[in-house]
């Protein structure tokens, strides 16, 4: 004999509700989470080379939503060699041309007016040196977008190579940090590998390695 007291409905299943999507879910990217924006975005110094979210900071063909994350140049001790060889070769000729002079190995003098076109010259050569090997460091730079990461590399003054990928197609990232120097001031390799037939990135000697690794990886969803 049926049970006349028992609510017949309450045994049906009952469908699933549609789950509400919060707004903080909805504002996550579908490949992970974005690193923690600061508050205020960070003044970049002229000769900086490790930068989040840098103020001021603009690319060709920057999307109007495209927000720049971690702004990367090599670590600026890199430049040491380079500088140290221009300051040997600007007082060379201070300390050449009296040894000549007063040495008995060359039996003839070097008219003024000569000498002074010759230094003219050594020196526009010293300082065209010096001028591409900061123009080198200055504007090989890397930039790591919501959206995608860009490399731009100046082989010339007037050569300029960009290569670009999107975040989506990233499938790995990491770093290589060996030698006294490279841990000592921080800096090493940071190498990011695409998906398929795509090139894959290298930021080279660039100042906390492991925390751009990290920037990059919390971007693709794997740390």
């Amino acid at each position: 004999m049926p049970d006349i007291f028992v609510d017949t409905d309450q045994n049906q299943p009952q469908p699933p509700q549609p789950q509400k999507k919060t707004q903080e879910t909805a504002e996550l990217p579908l490949n992970g989470s974005l690193p923690p924006k600061p508050r205020h975005r960070h003044e970049i110094g002229t000769l900086e080379a490790f930068c989040e979210y840098p103020k001021g900071v603009t690319f060709q063909h920057q999307e109007n939503d495209e927000e720049i994350i971690l702004f990367l140049r090599q670590h600026f001790i890199t430049n040491v060699p380079w500088i140290i060889i221009t300051i040997l070769l600007a007082i060379t000729p201070f300390i050449l041309i009296p040894f000549l002079r007063f040495s008995s190995l060359f039996p003839f003098t070097i008219p003024d007016k000569f000498l002074f076109v010759s230094l003219l010259f050594y020196y526009l050569i010293i300082i065209g040196y010096a001028f591409v090997n900061f123009l080198h460091w200055f504007y090989n730079i890397g930039i790591v977008t919501n959206k995608r990461v860009v490399d731009l590399d100046y082989t010339a003054i007037v050569h300029v190579h960009v290569a670009a990928t999107k975040v989506l197609q990233i499938q790995d990232v990491n770093y290589v940090q060996t030698g006294f120097l490279r841990t000592l001031f921080n800096f090493g390799d940071v190498f990011i590998q695409t998906a398929g037939q795509n090139l894959n990135f290298e930021f080279l000697r660039v100042p906390r390695p492991s925390k751009a690794t990290f920037i990059i990886q919390k971007l693709i969803g794997i740390a």
